[in-house]
């Protein structure tokens, strides 16, 4: 027999408060609103004054980061990696919503130059920060200018080669010197860097020998222009239409680091 408890309902903006899932009623309201919110058994929509059990089963769905699952990419080689963005300059290649961008302050940037060829893509909580200088419409392929050299490099670019625009990037790192590394963090996908001979119909490589040969001659592009690739790792996260796409960790070569470094 149930109890009296059990049969009492309470409202379900009050209940994520009191399950602490909500730190007061405006933003449980929110969440429930947004569709973050689920009940096992439950075919209705959730509303914030809907009455439930108090013992329902709630499930939230995982709190978003980032302005867009670029970020989460980045996050994770720059956990894997071990590269310190705290209080870096950083230039964003093909910065689209900002999702790399979003990243990089999260985790220290003092500032970064998010540029991109599109125009209206950056998210408007970033157009919004002081720490972002937007640089919209611009093909960093043609180069670029900045007013100070940056320390960290990340590019995600679409319909373009890495090759045609990492090197105007690498041109803005400052000196490397002790205690100061230029870094760069870039996503590397397939689709865009294969020989036409090696795209499938539809633009979906799952061919892994296809993904080793484009890896190869990036590697080799990357030696013959005295950038070190420090870190390589499969991301986690499929590409645009499920295609697989590669993290790199580069580094500038310096005069003073030696070849067996």
């Amino acid at each position: 027999m149930e109890t009296m408890a059990e049969n009492s309902k309470i409202r379900l903006d009050r209940l994520l408060v009191d399950m602490n899932l909500a730190p007061d009623i405006k933003e449980a309201a929110a969440l429930v609103m947004a569709g973050k919110v689920s009940l096992a058994g439950e075919r209705r929509s959730p509303t914030p004054g809907m009455q439930v059990r108090p013992g329902v089963e709630i499930t939230l769905a995982p709190k978003i980061r980032f302005v867009s699952r670029g970020g989460e990419k980045l996050a994770g080689a720059l956990e894997l990696f071990n590269v310190d963005i705290e209080g870096a300059v950083c230039l964003d290649v093909g910065a689209s919503t900002g999702g790399f961008t979003d990243c990089l302050l999260q985790n220290g940037a003092i500032r970064v130059y998010a540029v991109d060829s599109g125009r209206g893509q950056l998210h408007r909580k970033l157009m919004d920060d002081e720490r972002v200088i937007s640089m919209e419409r611009t093909n960093i392929a043609n180069g670029i200018e900045l007013p100070e050299q940056v320390d960290i490099v990340v590019a995600d670019v679409s319909s373009t080669s890495l090759i045609k625009v990492l090197p105007p990037a690498f041109e803005h790192f400052v000196t490397p010197r002790p205690g100061r590394r230029c870094r760069a963090v870039v996503l590397l996908k397939p689709q865009y860097e294969a020989k036409i001979s090696e795209l499938p119909r539809g633009g979906v490589i799952t061919e892994s020998i296809v993904h080793a040969a484009v890896i190869g001659r990036f590697v080799k592009w990357a030696g013959d222009s005295k950038i070190r690739v420090r870190g390589l790792v499969s991301s986690g996260i499929l590409g645009e239409k499920g295609n697989r796409e590669f993290l790199l960790l580069l580094e500038p070569w310096a005069p003073s680091q030696t070849d067996h470094e």
